[in-house]
């Protein structure tokens, strides 16, 4: 009886060992993870960075075709 009270207790000790590792791994996870607010943010920059890249691509279309119209057409 006594030897399987020890095997017991052995086990037992393994597996908080085990508990205690997951609990750090879950916390690096938290740590890490995608909320909301962070998804909002990188939403957020992505459009300014495409918005900027859009308005860049129309500034450089008006500067080639629209100025030399303009140019041309007297005054």
């Amino acid at each position: 009886m006594d030897s399987r009270i020890s095997n017991l207790e052995q086990n037992m000790t393994d597996s908080k060992v085990s508990l205690g590792r997951m609990e750090v791994r879950l916390g690096h996870i938290e740590e890490n993870m995608l909320t909301k607010g962070r998804a909002a943010v990188y939403a957020l920059a992505s459009l300014i960075a495409v918005g900027t890249a859009v308005l860049g691509g129309g500034w450089w279309v008006v500067q080639q075709y629209l100025s030399p119209i303009l140019a041309a057409i007297p005054k």
